[in-house]
């Protein structure tokens, strides 16, 4: 990651990546600073250096449209952010707002290894099918026994490359390592996330997350194991 990303400019980054979710291919300079709660003075400087950097396309008085740098860069600090919001408000029980803002104060500082850490702690509560607040398995595909029962318990994984086009599906956990293994955290694949299949491609798969779509390599695909979800 450029060291020339400061944490405001991340959140520049951030924002235009939400707003431009779902058919959104373009951002406003009057919709980012509502959004951040600036005044549209403001918001320039910081597009403007954006510009330079390559991480948009900007213009004055025109549309604001991410470059496919940009976009690796505010996905990769929205995982941060989705990551942090679910451990202060699903596990820590925060109120939602002020989890949220717990999570953008922290997601900048957050490190690869500190949020590989905080991915393995969700991984592990995933493999259970029955009492996952309390599993402490992670190192199968599938929950052999758990901690708390006397019974083995199993419910079948599939990868992502085994679903049908536009089904939608539950990560459980990414079986990757090292930089590949990041690269898709990066991405925004985290435990208890949904995703939707949208189509093979020659190489890969087509993936909805988040109201955005994705690439993903055929390794990639098989290495992120999923659950369905019940209708």
């Amino acid at each position: 990651m450029a060291t020339s990303l400061t944490p405001s400019l991340e959140d520049y980054l951030e924002t235009i990546y939400l707003l431009q979710q779902g058919n959104a291919r373009e951002a406003r300079v009057r919709d980012i600073a509502s959004a951040r709660s600036v005044k549209a003075s403001s918001v320039s400087p910081a597009l403007k250096r954006l510009s330079e950097l390559g991480y948009l396309y900007y213009e004055q008085r025109e549309f604001i449209r991410l470059t496919e740098q940009g976009k690796v860069a505010a996905r990769r600090v929205y995982a941060r952010h989705v990551l942090l919001f679910q451990f202060f408000h699903d596990i820590l029980g925060m109120e939602e707002e002020r989890a949220r803002e717990e999570a953008c104060g922290l997601e900048h500082a957050l490190s690869d290894e500190g949020m590989d850490r905080f991915v393995r702690f969700f991984e592990s509560r995933s493999q259970c099918a029955v009492s996952p607040e309390v599993c402490t398995e992670s190192s199968s595909n599938t929950c052999d026994k758990c901690s708390h029962c006397s019974k083995r318990q199993t419910s079948p994984r599939v990868t992502l490359d085994n679903i049908e086009d536009n089904e939608s599906v539950s990560i459980i956990r990414v079986h990757a390592t090292g930089q590949e293994r990041q690269r898709i955290l990066d991405m925004g694949i985290l435990p208890n996330v949904r995703i939707q299949r949208i189509r093979a491609t020659q190489n890969g798969l087509i993936v909805n997350i988040a109201n955005h779509e994705l690439e993903l390599t055929n390794e990639q695909a098989k290495a992120i194991i999923v659950r369905k979800l019940t209708s």
